[in-house]
């Protein structure tokens, strides 16, 4: 016997279940057989057997459809499997629903830190996990303080108390870019282009908030699944640039011909508008790509920078864009 670990919210151990088979590997396959009937378990960490020494450390794991299908004297640690995966009980709960995904499991043991076998997490508790997450992933996107409450079992005050936090942020950083408009007001009044200015702010404003959480997006999914780490930034980074330059040309030529053949703006407005839409998607796609991987450094949860945060900082990023090369070409 042993003692077992404390066991914290939203890791491995919090959502392991006891009820899984471990048998001794020199134990022969007829036996493992009676034991699994004798075990009574229904539970779906039962499809996969655990392969312990005396000291219950976990040597290998066993899928119940082998055993099945193996001649009755086969020895258990002839059979097993010794490549397997497991987690600690203190690793988080994302980590296990990544690597039930990742290999296809039915179910994943779970260990203390000398390796001993203490649990299984089964993959109805990964899909209760996967939904949870992701609930609280969408709501973080949508600028909302996560809830465990329902949209029916809340009320109008728990729905605003959920809600002010983020918009009183976002409502600050509308409040910068008024500010940065104000501060450029004479820019927009003296110079020829300050018309056109004005009409097209809303268009690159919603085309660096759509480029950088597309960027965001993908660089979140790749980190959830495990294809990317923090320490792949540099190559992240370099990939987004390629990528921001094919597309805010393209984005940047369809603007530049719209400006001239539809809204007969002069060569010179139409250049110095496709030219700001160009740089606001390259560094729109830098800063989604940075964002959540900063996020992820930080022990924060990079789904706070996929949505209204991301499009603050690019809005904020897009008018000074803007301003600096109307200023340069005034």
């Amino acid at each position: 016997m042993f003692i077992m670990e404390a066991i914290r919210e939203n890791t491995a151990g919090a959502i392991m279940t006891p009820e899984f088979v471990r048998l001794r590997e020199g134990t022969r396959a007829e036996e493992a057989i009676r034991a699994v009937r004798a075990s009574g378990l229904d539970s779906d960490a039962l499809y996969t057997l655990y392969i312990v020494d005396h000291l219950d450390h976990l040597l290998g794991v066993l899928e119940l459809r082998t055993l099945l299908a193996a001649p009755g004297e086969a020895r258990l640690g002839d059979l097993m499997d010794t490549a397997f995966t497991a987690v600690r009980m203190n690793d988080d709960q994302q980590e296990a629903a990544r690597l039930v995904r990742k290999y296809d499991l039915l179910s994943l043991p779970v260990t203390d830190e000398q390796g001993r076998l203490v649990g299984a997490v089964g993959v109805n508790s990964i899909v209760d996990v996967i939904e949870a997450e992701d609930t609280r992933d969408f709501e973080r996107m949508a600028a909302l303080v996560p809830s465990e409450d329902g949209y029916k079992g809340s009320s109008v005050w728990s729905l605003a108390w959920r809600r002010l936090p983020w918009l009183l942020v976002l409502m600050a950083s509308a409040i910068l870019c008024a500010g940065l408009i104000q501060g450029y007001e004479h820019l927009l009044l003296a110079s020829a282009l300050g018309g056109v200015m004005v009409s097209n702010i809303p268009m690159l404003m919603d085309t660096g908030g759509n480029a950088g959480s597309q960027s965001s997006t993908l660089i979140i999914r790749a980190m959830a699944l495990g294809d990317m780490q923090p320490r792949e930034a540099g190559a992240a980074l370099g990939k987004e640039f390629l990528t921001s330059l094919l597309c805010g040309a393209a984005l940047g030529l369809v603007n530049f011909v719209r400006m001239l053949l539809i809204s007969g703006d002069t060569a010179l407005e139409a250049g110095a508008i496709s030219l700001a839409v160009f740089f606001t998607v390259m560094a729109a796609n830098a800063i989604g790509c940075i964002l959540p991987m900063l996020a992820r450094l930080l022990r924060l949860d990079p789904a706070l920078m996929a949505g209204p945060l991301l499009t603050s900082v690019v809005d904020i990023l897009a008018l000074t864009i803007l301003f600096a090369l109307v200023t340069a070409m005034a």
